[in-house]
């Protein structure tokens, strides 16, 4: 019964190659798990954007602080690849955790896992050259770099595209 309440609560939604999810400024209603794709976190200011991070297959993703307080999200997230979500609403996820005792532990879960990745790369960013950044992004997903522009990696790590097609050359030698 539980399990039919739980998959009934989720919807499928398809994303085409570069179409933004959640856009600077809207209310995020949704959560999303990646079946299939790879995903944008970004900001734009004026017309620079800086890329907080990537979400892959198999990973959650929402603009966390829209999704629970209901304020315009800071954050852009766009398809990269064509993509795949099963996404339930924030209505249903909170449905959930009064209906079944141990969605609050999942949803605690997700909140950690969130927290730990964002305090991770921020650590990163504060301990790690670039190169090592580099490196530690190559050792975890080592696919990426033919299926991420590489203008996003660079913005991601905090580098130039220079200093990035310097990096791999020199990865690559």
């Amino acid at each position: 019964m539980e399990r039919t309440r739980v998959v009934e609560s989720f919807t499928e939604l398809t994303l085409v190659k570069n179409e933004v999810w959640i856009g600077k400024g809207d209310i995020c209603n949704d959560l999303a798990f990646v079946v299939n794709g790879i995903l944008r976190v970004f900001n734009e200011i004026d017309t620079e954007e800086t890329t907080l991070g990537f979400v892959f297959e198999n990973d959650f993703s929402t603009a966390l602080t829209s999704f629970a307080y209901q304020v315009p999200s800071e954050w852009s997230i766009q398809a990269l690849t064509d993509c795949e979500l099963l996404m339930i609403s924030r209505e249903k996820h909170f449905e959930l955790i009064t209906i079944i005792p141990n969605w609050l532990e999942i949803d605690n879960f997700l909140l950690l896992q969130a927290y730990t990745a964002l305090e991770s790369r921020m650590l990163d960013h504060i301990q790690l050259n670039a190169e090592q950044r580099f490196r530690k992004l190559f050792k975890e997903y080592p696919g990426i770099f033919n299926l991420v522009p590489l203008k996003h990696i660079a913005s991601s790590l905090g580098i130039t595209p220079e200093t990035l097609s310097r990096l791999r050359r020199k990865h690559l030698e």
